[in-house]
């Protein structure tokens, strides 16, 4: 028995070496009284959660230029910290890493993956499985089989051609990696496509849905491989009987007990607030009651968390809501944690060129299969070849969740340390690489350039007018029907309308574009979408010969949902776009009227409902008296606001007022004598074949902004609706200061000026943008 200064003891014992330390207690007193603090549990684990912290955001700020590749940068931490960069001084290593610390590094390492457990497959939604479709349902199966299939195939024949030498992998360890290779998880290509603004995009949602399938697969038949496995491997088989009914106790009172108890948790939470703290508590005490369970009963401890995960209840606020309550906890305390023992464990000078090229040949044959399993059912299904490679390019991006994998298989002694090093690196450059790919080719792919201009100003008075009306709230369907009935032709080709009901997605939920083409049953309760479709439908079949109504859904997050609105306008070739807002508007929905006004590909009008028009489901057409209000200052939108006023103006209950704001002069405002020609001649037309229509044409002349003021508030609530362009030649005298006092500039100054506090006016307002 040898024994150290620092109080450690060595001794050999039936050849192995056995260390005893002494200990100390968890924090220390200080360096006052003699103490070195990093001799202490506490001290030395918040030293390393520091230094680790800092690493990731030095390396997040180096590469900032390039975007934000967060898996990339913690992993570059953890590698610094280990022995491949500065692990390489052994006094370094002796006291950042000496053996006491690397237990209580892996005691916070296994929760942090049992939390990471819970909440991934919380976040899988079984049930989605019946939304996604055919296609993407194929596809996820084709992901479960031809990349494990290809895998084993290529360990063998790379095996034998490549073997690897007496110091080489073992070819069972070879054939576990393909395994471990040929997974894939939905978060990961969640936060990536979430990060490049892709969730509500084709490729993105058809990657989501396919790897939804994919991972159900994945989970079930590695949960049934597990307990298999393990319980065959017994020989006692009355413990093994033991144990399987053990195990199947444990899956049905997760099921029928803790499941049940969450569901009281969810009706107890009123609509729209977060989890208590103690049911949260009650949670975590779950977690750990399942986990504990696992272990007892001879499984691993996330299996308990997996399939607590998978009977957690979708809806907020638990699922979703349960990754922010608890993503504070993990990513910041747990995570680097997690992020020092992956680094410690990679050493790259173990690598050799040999052992790379064999490995990445694998990775890159199980890579291949990915991209062949996405690309051949799309081509089936009449997706472009293009799309489909991407799709293929988004499922093979890696991140922390298949280092996760990596580590138990590691942990477990299913890998060896240079084979978890190689999967790490490979990840990390495999991933960094894709995602620049998959940015750069969607943005090329994405470009919406219609063939020809679609507005309201170009589209013959012969041709059928199409209205894409998108709303947020199931109150908005009135007043978007209003505006239908408005806009509907009395003879002549039916107005097409494509109505989108916009709703929020939940963190970690399948972004989707619902078509409803079927009748909704009398004989099953409507929900809230039903509901809203029900109302379209019913208006459709009152006006069967001049309305023709498409209904869709899109569920997508607030940063990226103007992308389904502008996906559906450029495929349905609509000639205008309306977002109906009501007063109360929040900042992230300014935000999706930017995202419009920059992106749309054609004219849009951003309709502030104040509830003045009239509902004409219940008030005879004959008896009602609409007054409609078009200012016309000049310029583009305004004369595309013009064009459908003038489209208004053919029903038979609408009277319509023009205002042509001039100057002193009696002249046209505008500087710009090219548009003032455009303005004069849309005028003159205007004037002369609607003068035997319900119009009443002024002329008002206007020197500045507040005799402007004074026009709007004297006339404006004579009027149920004011129409305006959005946006006007720069440094116009009659306009000049307004922009100073703008509360919504997304409407343009006039717009904002007749909603503003100062005006009092109580008119609904239509601003239009060609």
């Amino acid at each position: 028995m040898e024994k150290m200064e620092n109080g450690t003891s060595t001794y050999n014992y039936g050849g192995v070496e056995w260390i005893c330390e002494p200990w100390l207690g968890a924090s220390s007193t200080g360096v006052g009284r003699g103490d070195n603090p990093l001799k202490f549990a506490l001290p030395l684990l918040l030293l390393q959660i520091s230094v680790v912290s800092l690493f990731a955001a030095f390396f997040q700020f180096l590469l900032r230029p390039f975007g934000k590749f967060s898996f990339l940068t913690q992993i570059l931490a953890g590698i610094c910290l280990g022995p491949s960069v500065i692990g390489r001084n052994k006094e370094y290593m002796s006291t950042f890493f000496y053996r006491r610390s690397i237990y209580i590094i892996e005691s916070y390492e296994a929760i942090c993956f049992l939390f990471i457990c819970y909440v991934t497959t919380c976040q899988v939604d079984t049930r989605m499985i019946k939304r996604v479709g055919k296609l993407a349902f194929i596809n996820g199966i084709m992901l479960f089989l031809i990349p494990f299939v290809w895998g084993q195939f290529a360990a063998i024949m790379i095996s034998k051609r490549l073997g690897g030498g007496p110091a080489g992998i073992p070819p069972a360890e070879f054939h576990h990696v393909a395994i471990v290779q040929s997974t894939m998880f939905f978060q990961v290509v969640y936060g990536v496509l979430s990060s490049l603004k892709m969730l509500n995009t084709e490729p993105g949602r058809l990657a989501l849905a396919s790897m939804m399938v994919h991972d159900c697969l994945s989970w079930c038949f590695f949960m049934i491989n597990i307990a298999v496995k393990l319980n065959v491997d017994l020989a006692d088989k009355n413990r093994a009987y033991f144990l399987s009914a053990a195990q199947m106790l444990m899956i049905v009172a997760i099921v029928y007990v803790f499941r049940p108890i969450m569901q009281w948790m969810m009706k107890r939470t009123p609509e729209g607030h977060t989890l208590k703290a103690s049911y949260l508590s009650v949670i975590c005490v779950l977690l750990f009651v399942s986990s504990l369970w696992a272990e007892f009963v001879g499984l691993p401890y996330f299996f308990g968390a997996v399939v607590l995960g998978l009977a957690t209840p979708k809806r907020p606020p638990l699922g979703t809501g349960l990754s922010e309550k608890m993503g504070c906890f993990i990513w910041s305390v747990l995570m680097p944690c997690y992020i020092i023992g992956i680094g410690y464990n990679i050493d790259l000078s173990l690598f050799s060129l040999r052992d790379i090229i064999r490995f990445e040949l694998l990775f890159g044959i199980v890579r291949f299969a990915k991209v062949v399993a996405i690309t051949l059912p799309s081509l089936y299904f009449n997706v472009p070849l293009w799309h489909a490679i991407l799709v293929g390019f988004i499922v093979n991006i890696q991140g922390i969740y298949d280092v996760q994998i990596y580590k138990q298989n590691f942990n477990y002694t299913k890998i060896s340390r240079k084979s978890f090093g190689v999967m790490v690196m490979s990840a990390m450059a495999n991933s960094t690489i894709l995602i620049v790919i998959v940015k750069k080719v969607y943005h090329t792919m994405s470009k919406r350039n219609p063939y020809k201009r679609r507005t309201v100003q170009h589209c013959r008075m012969e041709a059928p007018l199409r209205i894409l009306a998108c709303f947020r709230q199931r109150e908005a369907v009135r007043p978007v029907l209003d505006l239908v009935e408005l806009s509907r032709p009395v003879i002549g080709s039916p107005l097409s309308v494509f109505a989108v009901n916009l709703e929020e997605l939940n963190n970690h939920s399948l972004p989707l574009l619902i078509h409803h083409t079927q009748e909704i049953s009398p004989f099953i309760v409507p929900s809230r979408r039903d509901q809203i479709v029900k109302a379209f439908h019913n208006y459709e079949k009152t006006n069967p010969e001049t309305v023709l109504i498409e209904c869709f859904t899109a569920v997508a997050p607030r940063k990226t949902m103007h992308e389904d609105v502008c996906t559906i306008a450029f495929d349905q070739e609509t000639d205008l776009v309306v977002l109906t807002l009501d007063a109360g508007i929040e900042s992230w929905e300014r935000q999706l009227c930017r995202n419009l006004l920059q992106n749309c590909p054609c004219s849009i009008g951003l309709f502030i409902d104040r509830g003045r028009l009239p509902d004409f489901r219940f008030v005879p057409i004959k008896k009602l008296s609409i007054n409609i209000c078009a200012i016309f200052l000049g310029g583009p939108d305004d004369r595309e606001m013009l064009a459908y006023a003038t489209r208004l103006a053919d029903h038979p209950s609408v009277q319509l007022h023009v205002f042509r704001l001039l100057d002193q002069n009696g002249a046209s405002p505008l500087r710009d004598m090219v548009e003032s020609k455009h303005d004069m001649r849309v005028i003159n037309m205007f004037r002369k074949e609607n003068s035997d229509k319900n119009i009443v044409f002024r002329e008002v002349r206007v020197e500045e902004a507040v005799d402007l003021m004074e026009l709007l508030r004297k006339e404006g609530d004579d009027f149920d609706l004011m129409m305006v362009g959005i946006r006007h030649e720069d440094n116009l005298m009659i306009l000049e200061g307004l922009s100073e006092w703008s509360h919504m500039k997304e409407l343009g100054e006039v717009g904002d000026l007749l909603i503003s506090r100062d005006l009092e006016l109580s008119v609904s307002v239509l601003a239009v943008q060609q």
